[in-house]
């Protein structure tokens, strides 16, 4: 038997193409259209998705969704009971293309790593850290921080650390009520970063 040969050549680009990779047609989380065939219910807000989507992503859906085979059964509407709607939009979205939308409020961006990291995207998690990060002031720093101790969120605390232990970052913290605030609610936090800063200070 000939071996099968190959009567064209393929060329394959050299970098992926921006945004999502899929029709137009399924890009779009949350919105009624015809190739939908799961819903969820966040907050009494209905989001339509599409189940080979989730599935590709995520091991946690994939299993969920994999239950249930019958058509009556795929009409059912799942809830979400741990999360708010905003926070679940963005993870959809995010699931679709890979995008954090740069308007996102820092508030729904915490909401969104603990889900991220409670679904096990990465990536996601990454992208809300890096945000974060840059976001760093003396006001959200402190917040940060013990949100990052709190869900453990090992990267984001020390990244927290440093920038308040920066010396006029500190001189100012330990002029204000987030201070005061931090060694009455969160001692082992203020002994952290008490440690951070004597650590830089060292020569």
């Amino acid at each position: 038997m000939n071996p099968i040969r190959a009567t064209k050549r393929i060329k394959i680009a050299e970098e992926l193409p921006e945004g999502s990779m899929l029709p137009e047609n399924i890009r779009r989380p949350g919105e009624t259209n015809e190739m939908a065939d799961v819903k969820f219910i966040v907050e009494g807000e209905i989001f339509s998705a599409h189940r080979a989507v989730l599935g590709a992503r995520l091991a946690v859906f994939k299993a969920e969704l994999s239950e249930s085979d019958s058509a009556a059964e795929r009409e059912e509407v799942i809830p979400i009971m741990d999360m708010q709607a905003a926070v679940f939009k963005l993870l959809l979205e995010f699931m679709y293309t890979d995008n954090l939308p740069e308007d996102a409020l820092f508030e729904i961006i915490q909401g969104l790593m603990v889900a991220a990291n409670k679904y096990a995207l990465e990536g996601l998690v990454v992208r809300c850290q890096q945000r974060l990060i840059k976001n760093l002031t003396l006001d959200t720093g402190t917040d940060y921080l013990i949100f990052a101790d709190q869900n453990g969120f090992s990267k984001l605390k020390k990244e927290c650390l440093q920038f308040l232990s920066k010396e006029d970052i500190i001189r100012k913290l330990a002029l204000s009520l987030k201070h005061g605030l931090m060694g009455v609610n969160h001692p082992s936090l203020l002994h952290e970063l008490r440690e951070v800063y004597e650590s830089r200070t060292l020569f």
